[in-house]
C-alpha cells in the first residue's frame, strides 16, 4: 500500500475514532453513575496513572500513529496515562533500584517479571495495595475479574494478593507433538494415554517412519532443558512442582508414589533407545534440530514450538513421506491421561504481574489503576495493543478476517508495538468480536491451547515457595538436587539408592524447613477460608 493511500485511510480512521471516543464518552459517563462512581468522583481533577514496563521492542509505541493509539486508549479507558519504558535487559536490576528507593520513586502500576526477595519484601513492608477486595467484583471489573484464582494466589503474600497476573501466555500452551505423516503411515492415531504415546515412539524409532530402510530415526527428542520431563510427569497424576498429599499436607512431588511411576517410564524410554544417549548434554539452541532434520518424530513442551517445526517442513519444503507433493507436517495433543480418561498437561503460569503501588496515594486512585487495566482487556483495547488502527497496521480480507498490513513500513508498525506489555489479557489476549487469517499450522496451535487449558495441572505450592525464606535463599541448590538425581536415574548412573540418598540430602540441605514453611502458609490459608 502507497503512503498517500495510508495517510487516506489514516485520516478516515481518524474520524471514526473520533466519532468512537464520543460514544465511548458517553458510555464512560454512565458508568461513572454506578459502581465506579465511588472512586472515581475521589479522584484529583490532574490525575494521571504512570507506568513502568519493559521495552523488548526499541521506541514502542512510537512512529507516525504512536500518538494516536495512546490517545485512542485514553479514550477507551477513561484515564490519562504516562509510560516509563526500561530496556528489557536492564528491567530487573531497575525494579531493585525503584523499590529500594522508596514510594516517591515508584511508578503507581509496575508490571513485575520475577519475584524475587526484593518483591516480596516490597510487598511485605506495604509498598503495594493488597487487591483481593476490589478484584474480584465483576460490576466494577468485568474483566479482572475472571481472573484464575489459582494463578493469583501465586503472587499472595501474608493472605493478601498483591498481584494481578499477566496472561500473555496461553494456560494450556503446553503438550505433546508428533510427526503426523510418520504416524499415518504406521498406522498410528493421535496418542491418548501413555502406552499410546510409548508406542509411537517405539514405532518411530524401529519401524521405519521415513520408508527408507535406514535405521535412522528415533522417537523423542529431548535436550539438557528439563521442562519436558515435568511436562510428561503430570500425565502420571504426580502433579506440578507439589501436591496435596489428600492429608491436608503440600508435599514436593517427588515423594509420590506417580513420580516413581514417571521416573520408571522415563529410563524405559531412554533404555529401549527411543531417547538418544547423549539427550542430557544436548544443547537447547539445537533443540529442535533433529525434528527439523527429520530424525527425531515427536516434540513435548510448548505447543508454539511443534507449530515452528512444522513451519519449518512448510518454509523449506520438506516432503511427506506419503506423498511427495505434500509437505511433512506436526500433530498436537493438549493432555495426556494413564487410563484415556482424565487427561492432564502442565500448567503454563509466567511470572508476571502488575501491581499497583502505593504511588497511587489513595484507595480510590489504586481502584482506579485497577480500572484502567480493566478496561485495556476490552475487545477495543486489545485490537489497538495487538493490531494498531484499521486501515493502518490492518485490514479485514474477503473472508472477514483480520490480516495485517504495512508491516514493513517501520514508522506504521511502531505505532502499536510494544504495548502487548500493557494489558493483563485477562480473561483472552485476543478480541473476541473479530477472527483472524491464520494458516492451518496456527489454528490448530491455538485450538490445541483452549483446549489444553481444560487440562492444566496448577503448582498450589508457587505462590507460597516466593515466602519461604529458606526457598528464597536456597531454592535453586534444592530443585538442582532432585533435577540431577532424576536425569542419572533415567540414565543409570544412579539406582534406587542413589535416588533416595539423593531425596535424603535435599531434606536434610533445606528441604524440610521449606516444607515445614509451605505448610504453616498453606494451613493457615485453609483456616482463612
Amino acid at each position: 500500500m502507497r503512503r498517500n493511500t495510508v495517510r487516506r485511510i489514516a485520516a478516515a480512521g481518524m474520524t471514526a475514532l473520533m466519532s468512537l471516543g464520543m460514544v465511548s464518552g458517553y458510555a464512560m459517563a454512565e458508568t461513572a453513575e454506578g459502581s465506579e462512581s465511588s472512586f472515581r468522583d475521589e479522584l484529583p481533577e490532574d490525575f494521571k496513572i504512570s507506568i513502568m514496563l519493559s521495552d523488548f521492542v526499541g521506541n514502542p509505541n512510537s512512529g507516525e500513529y504512536g500518538q494516536m493509539i495512546h490517545d485512542r486508549l485514553v479514550e477507551i479507558t477513561g484515564y490519562d496515562f504516562e509510560i516509563t519504558w526500561i530496556t528489557s535487559s536492564n528491567y530487573n536490576e531497575k525494579i531493585s533500584t525503584v523499590l529500594a528507593s522508596g514510594i516517591s520513586a515508584m511508578p503507581m502500576i509496575m508490571k513485575l517479571n520475577t519475584q524475587s526477595g526484593v518483591v516480596v519484601q516490597a510487598a511485605a513492608s506495604d509498598a503495594f495495595w493488597a487487591i483481593e477486595d476490589w478484584m474480584w467484583d465483576s460490576e466494577t471489573y468485568p474483566y479482572i475479574s475472571q481472573a484464575k484464582k489459582e494463578i493469583e494466589d501465586n503472587f499472595t503474600i501474608n493472605g493478601h494478593i498483591y498481584g494481578l497476573h499477566n496472561m500473555s501466555s496461553a494456560l494450556g500452551r503446553y503438550g505433546f507433538g508428533y510427526r503426523a505423516d510418520w504416524a499415518e503411515a504406521l498406522g498410528l492415531d493421535a496418542p491418548k494415554t501413555i502406552d499410546d504415546v510409548y508406542e509411537m515412539l517405539y514405532a518411530f524409532t524401529y519401524g521405519d517412519p521415513d520408508g527408507n530402510g535406514v535405521d535412522d530415526t528415533y522417537g523423542l527428542n529431548l535436550c539438557s532443558y528439563t521442562g519436558p520431563l515435568n511436562l510428561m510427569q503430570t500425565w502420571f497424576g504426580c502433579g506440578n512442582g507439589w501436591v496435596d498429599d489428600g492429608e491436608g499436607n503440600l508435599v514436593p512431588v517427588h515423594m509420590t508414589e506417580e513420580y516413581m511411576e514417571a521416573l520408571e517410564w522415563f529410563k524405559k524410554l531412554y533404555d529401549d533407545g527411543l531417547i538418544t544417549n547423549d539427550w542430557a548434554i544436548r544443547d537447547t539452541g539445537t533443540w529442535k534440530d533433529d525434528n527439523c532434520n527429520s530424525k527425531a518424530g515427536a516434540y513435548a513442551d510448548c505447543l508454539d514450538d511443534v507449530r515452528i517445526i512444522w513451519d519449518y517442513y512448510v518454509e523449506n519444503e520438506i516432503p511427506s513421506v506419503l506423498d511427495d507433493g505434500e509437505y511433512a507436517s506436526m500433530g498436537m495433543v493438549s493432555g495426556i491421561s494413564k487410563d484415556g480418561t482424565d487427561a492432564k498437561t502442565l500448567a503454563c503460569v509466567s511470572k508476571n504481574f502488575f501491581v499497583v503501588t502505593k504511588a497511587a496515594e489513595s484507595e480510590a486512585e489504586a481502584q482506579a489503576c485497577l480500572d484502567f487495566l480493566d478496561k485495556l482487556c476490552c475487545d477495543e483495547a486489545l485490537m489497538l495493543i495487538n493490531y494498531g488502527i484499521e486501515g493502518v497496521n490492518w485490514e479485514l480480507n474477503e473472508n472477514g478476517d483480520v490480516v495485517r498490513i504495512n508491516g514493513d513500513d517501520a514508522s506504521v508498525s511502531k505505532s502499536y508495538q510494544g504495548l502487548d506489555q500493557l494489558a493483563p489479557y485477562i480473561p483472552n489476549k485476543y478480541a473476541t468480536n473479530y477472527t483472524y487469517d491464520v494458516d492451518e499450522r496456527t489454528q490448530m496451535q491455538n485450538d490445541r491451547w483452549e483446549e489444553g487449558a481444560n487440562y492444566v495441572v496448577y503448582n498450589p505450592a508457587l505462590g507460597y515457595l516466593t515466602n519461604s525464606e529458606t526457598y528464597i535463599a536456597m531454592g535453586g541448590n534444592l530443585d538442582l538436587i532432585i533435577e540431577d538425581a532424576r536425569t542419572q536415574y533415567i540414565v543409570g548412573q544412579i539406582d534406587e539408592a542413589g535416588l533416595q540418598d539423593a531425596w535424603d540430602l535435599w531434606y536434610t540441605s533445606g528441604g524440610e524447613q521449606v516444607m515445614e514453611e509451605i505448610n504453616e502458609m498453606y494451613h493457615a490459608d485453609l483456616e482463612r477460608e
